[in-house]
Order: structure tokens, then C-alpha cells, then sequence
């Protein structure tokens, strides 16, 4: 590819090989084609002599539900889908097949751009060769509304392809509606028939052949004229969709809805390739974005939102449960003192064997605490006894040296 640039050689790129087709006769549009189709978007997207991709080289048989053309369209309309999500550069999707006017106005019908080809390459070696042949194809062309070129040219005769199409091709009149063309064929393919190819290989390095030398003096004669893109303004409009053509289309195969990242604007045009001159071209319409999903559905945001929300409630109740059972507690432990069951039950013995009233504390400790309630004096002297129900005088715990509670409160 960086060959190509160099020299000024713009390419095309074929999604489809041989294991990786949407078939005529049992068409489809799956998963694994959808992957195949993306990864070389991926990789070719990087080199800007890339011109656009080729979805399709004669594959539809019809459009019809049933039939292959909805599929290349349902195909069409995810690539071009997944560029705009991808953010890449507006890169066009184009069909190449033979002259067929039903398909050629179904991939350019409809009212949105999202599922019409950007491009398309009218296959056929000798196009162009006859004076009645390129009148009527460039008549009907005339309004097409986006940009048509040769995916193949040459005129061949007995022995050798003369190439004299290519004075037609550039010249005044069809270079209005033409957008150049790819030479068939670059490379010599078979010794056996030579008619076709411009150089070959052999031990030596590349050698030319006649046709080479006819193509270099036709181009050498031609003056095309060109426009800017960036001036040019379409004036051509998709046509209605034909008679019987499909009213849906498959669905994208990994079931998603690729949105556009950014505004979409007119696809690259298309310029002649392999060392053909430029001309006039028609850009495709601005693309319209894939619709969004339906807001039905929760957003992968809104469900992450939902989660965190929900974490933070039940973290709350734990909390707030946490520090109520907690503040309980300690006023529990206040209310008791200090003391275990045990201790307390002890206390209450000694508190009866002593003659105290049930609101009397037995120790300066537990007075304390309890006066509080109790709201009661206590006053001692070390001089007097209290006689308790027993046969021995207890001395009060209050002694002459310790006066404590004097007010206890």
C-alpha cells in the first residue's frame, strides 16, 4: 500500500473472498461474515490511498425478499455503520457487477443514505467499445446519483485489447457522467492469452507488453477535465425503489445499533485508479446516522447508576442500625454501672444485709452513678455505727477520713 502511494495509485478493496461471500443462490448475512467484513475495515481504514470498499462483485440474482439483493444492501448498510461509529474517515461502499437496471436503481433507492452504495463500477471488458452501447448506458447513467466509473476497460479484438475506449471515456460528453475507470488487466495472467495484461514477470524483472505501450499513447492524447470536490454540489437524487423490490431488509447480524460519532459529511468521490486520469464526480448524499436504540431499554450507564445507588441504601441501613444498637448500649451500661450481673446481684446481698433502703448505695462507686436517680444525701461520721440486723455493728464505708458524697447527686 505504501507502494501504491507513492506512485499515486489509488485502491479498492473487495470484502468478499471466496470463503467469505453473500451467495446468489442461498444468500445470507451473518456473524462471521460481519467480523471478516469489520476486520478489514480495521486494517485498510490506516492508508490513505485507500479509495473505498467493494461490497459485492456480481452477486445478485434479484431483490426480492428472497433473493441476494437485500442481503448486499442489509451488508452495505452495517459497513458503512460501523465507519461512522468507528470515527473513521468517511470511506465510500460500492458495488461492481454488469450492466442490470433493476439492481443497479434498488442499491441506490430510498429515502436515507444509511442503506445505498456510495459508488458504482459497471463491469464489462469491452464498455464503451461501441458508439450505440456507450449512448444508451450514459443516457440512463445521466441521473444516477452517485458516482459511476469502468470497473474494466478495454476493447479487445482478435489478438491484443486496442484500448479505444479511452478516447470516449475523457472525453467531453461522458466525462460528465463518467468518473474514469480501472484498465483490465494489469498483469500478464496467461502465456496463452496475451490479450489481456500490461506487464509480466520473469527471472530478469518486469517486462511490458504491446498493450502496455498501446494504453501510454491513448492516455497521452486525453485531456479530462476535473472538478474540486469541495465545490462540487450534488444535484441528482436517489430514485423510487423498484417494483417488487424487498420492503425490509435483514437485520444486523450481532444484534446492535451502530449511532454516528460525528456528523457525517459527503462521501469521498471517486477518481480514476491504476494510472487512469481523474473527472468530473458526483459525491453521494450526506449520510444519515443509524436511528438509536429505544429508550425502553435501560443504558449500560443507567444500570451501573442503579447498582451504585442501591449499594449506598443497604450501606446506610447497616450504619444507621450499627449506631443505634451501639447508643442503646451505652446507655444500658451507664444505667447499670460498671459491674457485671454477678457483681451487682452480690451488691444487692450486702446492700440487704446492711440495712439499706432500696434507694442506699452500698459503695461510693455505685452512689455515684445512682445518685443521680436517687437524689438523696449521704452523710457519715467515723464516730457513728449503724446497728444492721445481725449480732456483730458494722461500720459504715464512709469513714472520718473519706467523706465522700456529701451531695451526691
Amino acid at each position: 500500500m505504501a507502494l501504491f502511494a507513492q506512485a499515486g495509485i489509488y485502491v479498492m478493496v473487495d470484502f468478499m473472498a471466496p470463503q467469505y461471500r453473500i451467495s446468489s443462490g442461498n444468500p445470507t448475512w451473518n456473524k462471521v461474515l460481519y467480523n471478516h467484513y469489520t476486520s478489514v475495515i480495521d486494517i485498510m481504514q490506516t492508508y490513505n490511498s485507500l479509495l473505498g470498499f467493494i461490497l459485492g462483485d456480481d452477486v445478485i440474482d434479484g431483490i426480492s425478499q428472497n433473493d441476494s439483493g437485500p442481503y448486499v444492501k442489509a451488508a452495505i448498510r452495517d459497513m458503512k455503520a460501523y465507519i461512522r461509529h468507528k470515527r473513521y474517515r468517511p470511506i465510500p461502499v460500492g458495488y461492481v457487477s454488469e450492466y442490470e437496471d433493476d439492481a443497479l436503481v434498488y442499491l441506490n433507492c430510498g429515502d436515507k443514505n444509511d442503506d445505498t452504495i456510495d459508488f458504482w463500477g459497471m463491469n464489462s471488458r469491452d464498455g464503451l467499445c461501441g458508439d450505440v452501447n456507450h449512448k444508451v448506458v450514459t443516457t440512463t447513467l445521466s441521473t444516477y446519483s452517485v458516482p459511476v466509473f469502468l470497473a474494466a476497460y478495454g476493447c479487445a479484438d482478435s489478438t491484443q485489447w486496442n484500448y479505444s475506449n479511452i478516447d470516449v471515456l475523457y472525453g467531453q460528453s461522458l466525462s460528465q457522467v463518467w468518473s474514469g475507470g480501472v484498465i483490465y488487466q494489469y498483469f500478464i495472467v496467461s502465456r496463452d492469452d496475451p490479450r489481456f495484461g500490461l506487464v509480466g514477470i520473469q527471472a530478469t524483472g518486469v517486462i511490458t507488453v504491446t498493450n502496455y505501450q498501446n494504453i501510454s499513447r491513448h492516455l497521452a492524447t486525453v485531456l479530462p477535465s476535473s472538478i474540486n470536490s469541495e465545490k462540487y454540489i450534488p444535484t441528482n437524487t436517489a430514485a423510487a425503489c423498484p417494483v417488487g423490490a424487498a420492503s425490509s431488509l435483514p437485520p444486523n447480524p450481532i444484534a446492535v445499533s451502530l449511532t454516528a460519532s460525528s456528523p457525517r459529511t459527503s462521501a469521498d468521490t471517486v477518481s480514476a485508479t491504476a494510472a487512469t486520469a481523474s473527472s468530473p464526480r458526483k459525491s453521494a448524499s450526506s449520510i444519515t446516522p443509524t436511528p438509536k436504540a429505544s429508550n425502553d431499554a435501560l443504558s449500560p450507564g443507567g444500570k451501573v447508576g442503579i447498582g451504585i445507588g442501591s449499594a449506598l441504601l443497604v450501606l446506610s441501613l447497616v450504619l444507621g442500625t450499627f449506631f443505634i444498637r451501639k447508643r442503646a448500649m451505652e446507655r444500658k451500661r451507664i444505667d447499670r454501672g460498671p459491674w457485671t450481673k454477678t457483681e451487682l446481684a452480690a451488691d444487692d446481698v450486702d446492700r440487704e444485709a446492711r440495712g439499706y433502703g432500696p434507694h442506699m448505695a452500698a459503695s461510693i462507686q455505685r452512689a455515684e452513678v445512682e445518685g443521680s436517680g436517687v437524689m438523696r444525701e449521704v452523710q457519715a461520721d467515723s464516730s457513728e455505727r449503724f446497728e444492721a440486723p445481725g449480732d456483730l455493728p458494722v461500720l459504715p464505708e464512709l469513714s472520718g477520713t473519706s467523706r465522700r458524697g456529701d451531695s451526691l447527686m
